[in-house]
């Protein structure tokens, strides 16, 4: 490392760090912290050799049919990049693209294959072309997300004993009576007091575990896009564009139960199966379709990768995402949270080092 990358790191990484104090410092924080810190040394050989030229940038294109390349006049192409690197000494752009993922990243993982296939680097390749920025490959940042969970931390004394009492409360002594229990037993109905790890607890015990096995959780790889993949992207973007079109025009929303349970239970689940209605209690209209951007609709819908994904998923998710959008009220996913608080604190640092 470089005296003046270390210098600048050091001297940037807390702007991140705020990220995860602006709330409350829960476990969800104190996870996603903890990913930070640990991306950030290994991110770093990547910094010592490219220039940082945006961040978080949103973009628009036209959606053009493919075969006509007449554009859309219902939709736009829409969506934010996580940033563009500059290889000093190759001069290559790259597209930066943030992946938080609870998969295997190991190299002889299915991830990377499917990373391969993933049709929104497409459409960020796109988006840059249409502004006249040639670029052509992906550098991917994979984070794995690791598995631990907030534990029970054993009560002691002030002798440092650990302390289990029984089902009356009285703490238990062992056999010889000359000492006390330091383990529970269910059967006897003795229980080992414990209290949950705080917050801070946590976060060092995951960022020893990141630290532990850096290769295993942050991995940097790159892939380039190819002429043909871009025409397959925008194939497969006009044609869904099109259902969107059927399925109004008919107003009829099919629903695909096989994935309702397919990754963790949908959103909409209790919806879809009559269980709840959106009556502002467990779901409510969204005030805007597209949250995640500034960009507003004006005169033609935005097409997102993540509008696409949904309707991928499920015709019948799309419409309750995005023709009528609707949201849960008062839950947020985990995962969810994680990833998006990485993506904050990642944005913040990195743009301390965009090239003006």
């Amino acid at each position: 490392m470089t005296d003046t990358t270390s210098s600048a790191i050091a001297q940037t990484k807390y702007a991140g760090e705020e990220v995860f104090h602006r709330g409350e410092y829960n476990h969800t924080a104190a996870k996603a912290h903890a990913l930070f810190m640990a991306w950030v040394n290994a991110f770093t050989p990547i910094l010592e050799t490219h220039d940082v030229l945006e961040v978080e940038s949103e973009f628009t294109f036209p959606l053009l049919n493919p075969e006509t390349e007449a554009p859309s006049k219902t939709f736009v192409e829409a969506g934010k990049i996580d940033g563009i690197l500059k290889d000093r000494s190759s001069g290559i752009l790259k597209v930066l693209e943030h992946k938080t993922t609870a998969d295997s990243v190991e190299a002889d993982s299915n991830y990377w294959p499917r990373l391969a296939m993933d049709s929104q680097i497409s459409k960020y390749i796109l988006s840059l072309q249409s502004r006249g920025i040639d670029a052509s490959t992906v550098l991917y940042d994979v984070i794995r997300k690791p598995a631990q969970r907030p534990k029970g931390i054993p009560l002691v004394d002030d002798a440092g004993v650990k302390i289990v009492l029984d089902a009356n409360g009285t703490r238990v002594r062992t056999k010889d009576g000359k000492k006390f229990r330091e383990s529970g037993d269910a059967e006897q109905g003795f229980v080992l007091q414990t209290r949950q790890e705080t917050p801070e607890e946590f976060y060092q015990r995951v960022l020893a575990e990141l630290q532990s096995d850096i290769g295993g959780y942050c991995v940097q790889k790159e892939i380039p896009r190819s002429d043909s993949d871009l025409l397959e992207y925008m194939r497969d973007a006009w044609a869904q564009s099109q259902q969107i079109l059927y399925f109004r025009r008919v107003n009829l929303w099919p629903r695909n139960p096989s994935a309702c349970t397919a990754f963790g239970t949908c959103e909409f689940f209790d919806l879809c199966s009559g269980r709840a209605s959106v009556d502002g209690i467990r779901f409510d209209r969204k005030l805007k379709r597209h949250a995640e951007l500034s960009i507003e609709e004006t005169g033609q819908d935005l097409l997102t990768t993540s509008r696409l994904n949904a309707l991928r998923k499920c015709s019948r998710y799309h419409f309750l995402a995005y023709e009528e959008p609707t949201e849960r009220v008062g839950e947020v996913d985990e995962a969810l949270r994680i990833g998006t608080l990485f993506h904050e604190g990642a944005e913040t640092f990195l743009k301390t080092f965009i090239q003006k």
